[in-house]
């Protein structure tokens, strides 16, 4: 298994016949995905790259083995699923049968790759993209690619690395910041770096000052000023974010949910990756929720979710929605 970050090294010294990014971050798989065209020298201009939109094993063997006349290696990619799903609960008969026939069907077509791979001559790379790696293990010939949503400490180590083969240097501050205002979500990472190396300079007050914060982040920001009781810098923060398009109503939303969020950690014994899971959202929020509920006792986030509900309340009775946030802000800040 390769991981992400060190799949542009790997790709200087070796060749891969197959390989399976997989993973839950669609960002990393494209970029994965780029970094195996450079490294071939493969161009995706309608000639280089063919994509199997169906893929079976006689499209994919056809593909493969249909040499391209503008590369001397052609590129397969099969974004599509080649594998059946299977049923994660499958709890009646006919749910456990389906499954069976899935695994049966999974087992023949994993035969059939297994044969392609053992026919190449070098003349093609074979990429899957895939959720999970589960069905292409242990595979002579293919190598499967992490391609999940990094850690904070993966995508600090991106925009440092990123930023160094533009020529600008990036502080372990600088690139922290980055990666908290945009939630590490790589897409928006990558879109924020570019554009503080475009500005020339990148220091606090520059990601500060351009970087975009996501909504969540700021919903973050505002809460740990509510646990801290900082009352004027709450609503200085509230107040900004208003000024900037974002509407009373749905920052109530966030915060609500944030809110929920932070009395679930708080009760749960669950890891952080499991707690996502459950509540569907990425990593990064449940970090924010934990680093939170350690300021708060449970009865105090009960008496919050309690000022929460009331507020919901009040906006539903048509209450002006700004005079309902400010009261409720002062509510928090009291726990």
């Amino acid at each position: 298994m390769i991981r992400f970050l060190e799949l542009k090294d790997k790709l200087r010294t070796a060749r891969y016949t197959a390989l399976c990014l997989y993973g839950n971050d669609g960002w990393v798989k494209r970029r994965a995905l780029d970094n195996i065209m450079e490294a071939y020298g493969i161009q995706d201009d309608g000639f280089g790259v063919d994509r199997v939109e169906t893929p079976t094993p006689e499209n994919v063997r056809m593909a493969c083995f249909t040499p391209s006349m503008f590369a001397p290696v052609k590129l397969v990619v099969c974004e599509q699923s080649y594998f059946p799903a299977m049923k994660e609960d499958a709890y009646g008969e006919k749910a456990k049968a389906d499954n069976r026939k899935a695994a049966e069907k999974s087992a023949t077509l994993r035969r059939e790759l297994e044969d392609i791979l053992s026919h190449a001559d070098g003349s093609f790379c074979l990429v899957f993209f895939a959720d999970s790696d589960k069905n292409f293990l242990n595979i002579v010939g293919l190598e499967t690619v992490d391609c999940n949503r990094l850690d904070r400490s993966s995508v600090i180590k991106w925009i440092t690395a990123y930023a160094r083969r533009q020529g600008v240097a990036i502080d372990g501050e600088c690139a922290d910041r980055i990666a908290s205002y945009c939630l590490y979500d790589m897409s928006r990472v990558a879109i924020e770096t570019q554009k503080l190396i475009d500005y020339g300079e990148v220091t606090v007050e520059s990601v500060d000052l351009l970087v975009h914060r996501d909504a969540e982040y700021a919903v973050y920001d505002l809460s740990s000023a509510i646990a801290s009781g900082k009352a004027a810098r709450a609503l200085e923060i509230y107040r900004g974010l208003v000024a900037r398009g974002e509407e009373p109503r749905a920052l109530f939303s966030l915060l609500y949910n944030f809110y929920r969020r932070v009395y679930y950690v708080k009760i749960s014994s669950f890891s952080p990756e499991e707690t996502a899971g459950y509540l569907g959202v990425k990593t990064a929020s449940v970090g924010f929720a934990r680093e939170t509920a350690q300021r708060y006792k449970p009865m105090q986030l009960k008496r919050a979710l309690d000022y929460l509900a009331q507020a919901d309340a009040r906006l539903r009775a048509y209450v002006d929605p700004d005079q309902t946030m400010n009261i409720l802000i002062m509510q928090l800040i009291s726990l």
